[in-house]
């Protein structure tokens, strides 16, 4: 199984902003949830967060799920087609989840480091 904690841009010319910026590299955040609580479905949002290295948030992600009735685990895929670079630095991925109207809490945050490698000739 592979996993996205770093990614390297190679690149031989100046680096050209607006291209990272549509660069987009797919990839799938898998989360994995519990609780004992078999007795009645349990619903929850499922919220992904794209945070740049400055803190700007580049793209966000809910998708309902429902952990049901009789299971205690609920195993959630979320495919992301990617994301455009800003700049270089750790990219956080914030996986965060509400009940009903409540707020949002956090579950996890997963660290990405973006470089940029200029290729000598």
């Amino acid at each position: 199984m592979e996993s996205l904690d770093e990614i390297n841009i190679s690149y031989k010319d100046p680096i050209d902003v607006n291209i990272l910026k549509v660069a987009q590299i797919p990839f799938h955040i898998v989360s994995f949830w519990f609780d004992e609580n078999i007795k009645k479905d349990r619903a929850f949002i499922l919220l992904i967060e794209i945070v740049d290295p400055s803190g700007k948030k580049l793209k966000d992600f809910e998708q309902n799920c429902v952990l049901p009735v009789d299971r205690k685990r609920l195993r959630v895929v979320t495919k992301i087609n990617g994301f455009g670079f800003t700049s270089e630095g750790v990219y956080k991925i914030n996986v965060k989840y509400k009940e009903n109207k409540g707020q949002y809490k956090t579950a996890s945050v997963i660290p990405v480091e973006v470089n940029f490698k200029k290729i000598e000739e």
